[in-house]
């Protein structure tokens, strides 16, 4: 090969013969051709982009589609400029929230490296690293506003049945912005739940802001400036101990709610103090079907009369007319069984105990629960309630007995009962247990399945198959939301699983006094 076809390559001419693609002579201080044409003769090192040069139309490097072999075919660039049609946004109104001075905010801050962090749904939540001046959390630090956005996007969805409905996100948060009681308890909140979720670094964060939470809680209630902000503290507070372990301090926190609901506190906002009440009474009657010892009063002020008392509500997947029944039910059994502790009831207490089972078994078969107007495609929220229903039904054949005739006669046809979609003429504790195993078989896994759960654990069911069932979505609840009412509920089951057919014919007591702190609700 001669050694002009060895150096008909070269890198180093100037730019004017690169450009036409000529040889370069590359005498100094300028070339033949630039000399000849009065041109300016430069060398050097010159750097594009490949942004540039896609912009621009150019080859880059060596992906051109020049070459020197004319029958070569032409290879097409990797990729092209494409622009973004503008037609779109012609006389239409675009608004972008961020300056200069964001983006150079943004590029002097160093956000702080947390750990990946998975959510009650197990998946992972990150925070963006950087927020706009308009943004809520903007003002926080970068600690609080990754717990705020965790309790926003991880936890609050799942506290209610309905997306459109959730007063957690429509009124307690924006309450905690106005209210720094209120914020710690969310952050401790968050921070426990992410403790529970395996996060070694929230174990001091929700100490941290509970204590704070709690020494701001007894200010305001011994100077009595206490406030909204400060009855939805004392729920937050009630929540963090119930996912925590269902200690007896969450107990000590629903009577201190129940207290601050007597109060004569003004009332802004009725929605959020019917969601107060709605939570606390709500807990307290759960709480009393886990077990005969339960210790608080029978006193207990229910529902206004201006609520509807047939509405299924969202939170608690059943109607405030089903959760008084079941609060009779419960006070009617426990002060039965503390008669029966001591001494045999009698005649007269006999007589009188079964006239009022007698009225509570017609009063559930009577019983009629409505979706709510926003939610009246939901079919899956009237099965709730329905489970539910038929649990209560369950529920007082174990505590109560069922009366040996079904209703009494009714003066009024239509109030004959056919609430449920189902024929309960003769129904027995056997028949109950299949239908409420086979209703929930068609759900998926969630907390508020937890009460109907518990219940079929604690009746002494023979079937093994239902046991395991009973046990297997126990399980799946506790995997989807690690709550510490439900692996309380999960030891429960197992007890009673255990101790069932070792009492030797003696009357076996409901619950176990080990147990009796676990919320259902």
């Amino acid at each position: 090969m001669s050694r002009r076809k060895l150096e008909s390559r070269r890198r180093t001419g100037c730019f004017q013969c690169k450009a036409k693609h000529i040889q370069c002579t590359e005498e100094h201080p300028r070339c033949k051709r630039c000399e000849r044409l009065n041109l300016a003769c430069a060398r050097g090192l010159r750097l594009i982009f490949r942004e540039d040069a896609i912009q621009r139309g150019i080859s880059f490097g060596r992906e051109g589609v020049w070459t020197k072999q004319p029958n070569a075919k032409q290879r097409q660039r990797k990729s092209d400029f494409r622009p973004i049609p503008l037609d779109c946004y012609v006389n239409r109104w675009e608004f972008l929230n961020v300056t200069l001075d964001d983006l150079a905010a943004s590029a002097q801050v160093e956000t702080p490296h947390y750990p990946p962090r998975s959510t009650d749904q197990g998946h992972f939540l990150t925070l963006s690293p950087a927020f706009s001046i308009y943004h809520p959390l903007r003002t926080f630090s970068d600690s609080d506003s990754y717990l705020l956005d965790y309790f926003i996007r991880g936890i609050s969805p799942s506290c209610s049945l309905s997306e459109s409905h959730n007063p957690y996100i429509s009124l307690v948060i924006p309450l905690s912005f106005v209210s720094n009681t209120l914020r710690n308890a969310l952050l401790a909140v968050a921070a426990n739940q992410l403790r529970l979720l395996g996060s070694a670094q929230s174990t001091h964060e929700a100490c941290h802001y509970k204590q704070i939470a709690l020494q701001s809680l007894r200010q305001e209630i011994s100077t009595s400036t206490h406030d909204e902000g400060t009855v939805a503290a004392v729920l937050m507070l009630c929540f963090q101990d119930i996912s925590d372990g269902c200690s007896a301090s969450w107990i000590t926190h629903l009577r201190g709610g129940l207290q601050l609901l007597d109060c004569s506190v003004r009332q802004r906002s009725p929605d959020l103090w019917n969601f107060f009440r709605m939570y606390f009474i709500a807990h307290d009657i759960m709480a009393r079907t886990v077990s005969d010892d339960w210790d608080g009063g029978d006193n207990l002020q229910l529902w206004s009369e201006s609520e509807n008392l047939e509405e299924i509500d969202v939170l608690m997947g059943c109607s405030r007319g089903l959760m008084t029944l079941i609060n009779r039910i419960s006070i009617l059994a426990s002060t039965k069984a503390r008669i029966l502790r001591t001494r045999p009831l009698t005649p007269s207490e006999i007589h009188d105990y079964d006239m009022a089972a007698h009225q509570l078994h017609f009063s559930l078969l009577t019983l009629t629960q409505r979706l709510p107007p926003h939610s009246a495609d939901r079919q899956d929220l009237q099965q709730i309630a329905n489970i539910k229903h038929l649990t209560a039904l369950l529920y007082m054949h174990e505590r109560l007995g069922f009366p040996k005739q079904s209703h009494p006669p009714l003066d009024d046809p239509s109030r004959a009962p056919t609430r449920l979609p189902h024929d309960l003429s003769g129904f027995s504790k056997d028949r109950l247990v299949s239908m409420i195993v086979e209703s929930i078989a068609t759900l998926p896994d969630m907390a508020t399945l937890l009460w109907p759960l518990f219940i079929l654990g604690n009746v002494g069911v023979e079937d093994e198959d239902h046991r395991r069932f009973v046990l297997d979505r126990l399980s799946s609840i506790h995997r989807l939301r690690n709550l510490g009412s439900v692996r309380r509920t999960i030891d429960a089951v197992k007890h009673a699983f255990g101790t069932t057919g070792l009492d030797c014919g003696i009357e076996r007591a409901w619950g176990h006094e080990s147990y009796q702190y676990i919320s259902l609700a």
